[in-house]
């Protein structure tokens, strides 16, 4: 190839598929965990909602979450009167650098995702997965911050 000469490189693009996931991260335990939904909306954050209720039994809840429409609404707010331990608390907007979950995805991205090909979609999200199943509680604190 000549100098200067950029390379053609076939691939299978599939950026016509997205990976919706909801989750949760407690810093100060240093334990997370994600869920696939197959959109993000009101029904996938409130599954996530009784998973992480079905994990923290016995316990308060404090949960802060961005201004996501789906994070808010009637839906929402009837969950939290029959769900009382659990608290929601919203984010400034325009302020991703408070939410922890994202510090965590953007690692997550970073570290499954560059200069890696996936031969398919499914691939992808397996990796993901398991990436995040082997982050130790050291790092996901280090991660929020909070070492």
């Amino acid at each position: 190839m000549k100098k200067g000469k950029q390379p053609l490189i076939l691939t299978k693009s599939q950026h016509h598929k997205r990976l919706n996931v909801f989750g949760w991260v407690n810093p100060l335990a240093g334990t997370h965990g994600m869920m696939r939904q197959e959109k993000g909306n009101t029904d996938g954050f409130l599954a996530m909602l009784k998973s992480i209720l079905l994990r923290y039994q016995q316990v308060v809840i404090d949960l802060w979450v961005d201004q996501a429409r789906w994070h808010k609404g009637k839906r929402i707010t009837e969950f939290l009167f029959y769900h009382r331990r659990l608290a929601i608390n919203y984010i400034p907007k325009y302020h991703p650098e408070l939410n922890l979950q994202e510090m965590l995805w953007r690692t997550m991205r970073y570290e499954e995702t560059t200069d890696t090909y996936y031969e398919t979609f499914e691939e992808l999200v397996f990796s993901v997965f398991k990436r995040s199943q082997t982050w130790k509680p050291k790092k996901i604190m280090s991660l929020c911050h909070f070492i």
